[in-house]
């Protein structure tokens, strides 16, 4: 109970934090321009937000009398951040969420989890399991504050797949995440197909599909196939009757050629794929979701996390071991890819912008910006008819685009690192036209 109450008293602290209220005008003067795309920044450039769009961008615009100026000379305005693969509901492990919260708990780590996000320069995540539909609902309503969120509701898994987080003891779907809705035990097309309209109904935006093994569940070896072609493309159909689409939970050339040959064309992970296979998704326009801090730092030394078994161990070290070539071949191939941490967790969320540092290994400065705003918005814009936000655009910053940016002081362009240190060099923080950080 300390901890919950420690919980809500964050959340209002943060909540209470906002400098100027949605629906007035604020001019950005001065700045230099990141617009999400662009190789060079504009400079010298003024950016005029009326409501929760950017209404002007030009040189000496003029502002209203209600119009709040910020002096941004000789700093960065970008697009908010963009992370693509987190897991809110889980915050504290699979154990501890398990043992300790209910869904009223769970509900609010989450909230904790969307202003630490908040704070790091993310306005938008998409989240890819577990039920936080709700949350997503609320938000986009304007009921509660934080990052926009797209969400997949839970995932859908096999019995025995990567998202059955039933105990040994515990018969399939009798478990407390099975009863939140964190997740969606199938067994065959006719129940995938059930489960992608549970969640479509429920609000999700797109579907989460678990087509193989994972590193740190018990019950799947990561190389395993845990759904069938007919269960895949029944989820693949079944979403595009709606308007969106489904992304797979697939490290091996098995299990991702196997979503491909279903119609599937977004592959989260992928650590373990080959060239061929790589070849192959550029060739079809798939993307790869790719989280490499997780893959290379996180699993560096699997032996020292938490809860990891000897069989936790071999897979951590098997994802390793194949993430450096696997990453090469993607930007050898340019397939298309966007940036999700796959950093939720208690221990390791606030280091979520060192996946940008991380990713200079294989991609360049401008390519990780990209991944992280207008690539991501890409494909948020995928979920087509259930996309919550389709007023202006994500992951850009151009007239008519939604008031999501971040005030920099350096050029990310030149070195991405300076996200890294988000709580100095972020200066301003705007979503959806409101400012929830100004320390200029």
């Amino acid at each position: 109970m300390k901890r919950l109450l420690q919980l809500f008293f964050i959340v209002f602290l943060l909540f209470t934090q906002t400098v100027f209220a949605a629906g007035s005008n604020i001019l950005f003067t001065n700045v230099n321009i990141f617009d999400g795309t662009n190789e060079k920044l504009v400079l010298e450039q003024d950016v005029l937000i009326e409501g929760n769009l950017v209404s002007k961008i030009g040189k000496d615009l003029e502002a209203g009398k209600d119009t709040t100026v910020i002096d941004g000379t000789g700093k960065t305005l970008m697009p908010g951040l963009i992370d693509m693969h987190t897991h809110l509901m889980f915050r504290y492990g699979v154990a501890v969420m398990r043992s300790e919260f209910d869904a009223q708990a769970a509900g609010a780590a989450a909230m904790e989890t969307l202003q630490l996000y908040l704070q790091m320069g993310y306005t938008t995540v998409r989240d890819v399991g577990g039920n936080s539909l709700g949350l997503a609902k609320n938000i986009a309503e304007g009921r509660l504050k934080g990052p926009r969120i797209y969400s997949s509701g839970g995932a859908i898994s096999p019995i025995s797949g990567h998202n059955d987080l039933a105990m040994f003891s515990e018969q399939p779907g009798e478990d407390v995440f099975t009863g939140r809705g964190d997740t969606n035990l199938i067994t065959g097309p006719v129940e995938a197909r059930e489960a992608t309209r549970r969640l479509i109904r429920g609000g999700a935006s797109q579907i989460k599909i678990m087509v193989g093994g994972g590193v740190a569940s018990n019950f799947d070896p990561l190389e395993a196939n845990t759904m069938s072609e007919d269960e895949i493309r029944a989820v693949v159909e079944a979403a595009a009757d709606f308007g969106t689409y489904a992304c797979a939970h697939a490290y091996t050339n098995e299990s991702i050629n196997r979503v491909l040959d279903a119609g599937g064309r977004c592959i989260e992970h992928g650590f373990l794929a080959n060239e061929k296979t790589i070849k192959r998704m550029k060739k079809l326009g798939a993307v790869m979701s790719l989280q490499p801090y997780a893959a290379v730092e996180v699993f560096k030394e699997p032996e020292k996390l938490a809860g990891f078994n000897a069989e936790n161990i071999r897979k951590a070290r098997q994802v390793r071991d194949g993430a450096d070539k696997m990453l090469r071949l993607v930007a050898k191939h340019k397939v298309d890819t966007f940036a999700g941490a796959d950093l939720w967790q208690e221990d390791v969320i606030t280091k979520t912008p060192e996946d940008m540092v991380v990713r200079k290994r294989w991609f360049s400065d401008i390519e990780i910006l990209r991944q992280n705003t207008s690539y991501a918005a890409k494909w948020l814009a995928k979920s087509g008819t259930k996309n919550p936000y389709r007023e202006g655009s994500l992951g850009l910053i151009q007239e008519g685009a939604y008031a999501d940016m971040l005030l920099v002081d350096g050029n990310p362009m030149e070195d991405v690192s300076v996200m890294a240190d988000w709580k100095n060099n972020i200066k301003v923080i705007m979503k959806d036209g409101e400012i929830y950080k100004n320390i200029l």
